[in-house]
């Protein structure tokens, strides 16, 4: 049972870490089609959506790491005493760099977003006055 469990969260922490790389990426797209192309519907769209895509991003964020706790104390027994009895050693290593890649890409858009998200705001609340 606790074989399930552990697979179970790492297949999930996997995810998250997609999960964060999607929600920011998803959201940059539509702030740069606001900021370039759309009105003031569209700048009023991303600022509704982006408190609701960021709660989803933040709590990805905070399984990764809680997920990333169990797996670490996990890993030996459940990840890395198979890869070695199949030789999959080299393909872990480089699955864990891409992953920790995209959780790295993930967190930067999100602050490249939040910067783009603060300027429509403010560039909103200039044009009421």
């Amino acid at each position: 049972m606790i074989g399930i469990l552990v697979m179970l969260n790492n297949y999930f922490h996997d995810f998250a870490t997609a999960l964060v790389v999607v929600c920011t990426y998803g959201m940059l797209l539509m702030v740069r089609y606001a900021e370039k192309n759309g009105g003031e519907d569209s700048k009023r769209m991303v600022l509704a959506l982006y408190p609701k895509m960021m709660h989803l991003t933040g709590g990805s964020v905070v399984f990764v790491f809680m997920a990333g706790i169990v797996r670490t104390f996990t890993y030996k027994e459940f990840e890395w005493h198979d890869a070695v009895a199949t030789g999959q050693v080299p393909a872990l290593i480089i699955k864990h760099i891409i992953l920790f890649i995209l959780f790295a890409y993930g967190i930067y858009l999100w602050a490249a977003v939040h910067k783009k998200v603060k300027d429509i705001k403010k560039g909103m609340t200039e044009n009421l006055h």
